[in-house]
């Protein structure tokens, strides 16, 4: 149903959001569909997923999307439906999808990079898996992410060589360890960066970073009604909350941080409003013009 409402996208030129949105709420996917890219940048922009309570969010829609077909192919749509691939990534129907070692946000589609996280179905036989293609899946490298294991994963790129991964499991009630990894050669080899486990354990509902030294953490409200946002500015070495400043109107609303976008210095950070029945009612936006150095609230962007 995706693909084929995708399709009919891809028929006559977009000219609202509105109407993307509404097609995405239709088959059941929350969306904060925003995009603010013009087109021109030399890294083109990807697709990027985040999740709250297993329903899926896209955060920026670049025009690329997956499907999972019936017998458990993974395939890729680019330019709005005008490029279509099937991935060597074929699940295990016999199972949930998303038990088999695939996470709702685990993918990143770009025409310039695509790359897919996926790992084992126990969560520990073997660490996670990258599939990555260069060329708008025309062809397909796989690669080991040592160390990375988990159920709950985010992935990203700021460049064709630079990128980074979070992966993620749950430790008991209302708690999770959360693991960082960069590449810096395209994703043929990650390594691990700090994390911020000893201060804030919690699940993720978005991660993001800017460049190579400055990344954030976003956590499903606990402990108080957030935004939780844990920030690094120097590649993981130290970590510290982001502290955020929103007109009194939205106190009444509990509220999750999706992943941040950014186009250069440009950056736009999603938080999901929850009411009190928790459902979501809308999302807000945080703007930055330095990279994610300072944000500040933008009601351009709301979508309530």
């Amino acid at each position: 149903m995706k693909q084929r409402f995708m399709s009919i996208l891809s028929i006559k030129k977009r000219n609202s959001v509105v109407l993307l949105c509404s097609v995405v709420l239709l088959i059941g996917t929350l969306s904060a569909c925003i995009n603010f890219t013009d087109g021109s940048q030399a890294f083109k922009p990807g697709t990027i997923y985040s999740s709250i309570n297993g329903k899926q969010i896209i955060v920026h829609d670049a025009g690329n999307s997956y499907s999972i077909d019936e017998d458990g192919t993974v395939s890729i749509s680019y330019q709005n439906g005008a490029v279509t691939t099937k991935t060597p990534l074929k699940l295990d129907m016999t199972k949930r999808a998303w038990g088999r070692g695939i996470s709702e946000s685990g993918f990143f589609i770009s025409e310039d990079k695509t790359a897919i996280v996926y790992g084992s179905s126990d969560e520990k036989s073997s660490p996670l898996q990258v599939l990555i293609s260069d060329d708008m899946g025309k062809t397909w490298n796989d690669y080991t992410i040592p160390g990375a294991k988990g159920h709950e994963f985010f992935i990203g790129f700021t460049n064709k060589n630079h990128g980074w991964l979070v992966s993620g499991a749950s430790r008991g009630v209302a708690s999770a360890l959360n693991y960082v990894f960069q590449t810096s050669d395209g994703g043929k080899t990650w390594e691990e960066i700090g994390n911020p486990n000893d201060i804030y354990s919690e699940h993720l509902t978005g991660a993001g970073f800017s460049s190579k030294d400055i990344g954030f953490l976003g956590y499903r409200y606990f402990m108080d009604d957030g935004p939780v946002i844990y920030w690094t500015k120097d590649q993981g070495k130290s970590w510290d909350r982001l502290s955020v400043s929103l007109p009194e109107k939205f106190n009444q609303y509990k509220k999750d941080p999706l992943s941040p976008i950014f186009n250069g210095e440009v950056g736009l950070f999603p938080i999901a409003l929850i009411d009190k029945d928790a459902e979501v009612v809308g999302t807000i936006f945080l703007s930055s013009k330095d990279g994610g150095l300072t944000w500040v609230y933008d009601e351009k962007y709301d979508k309530l």
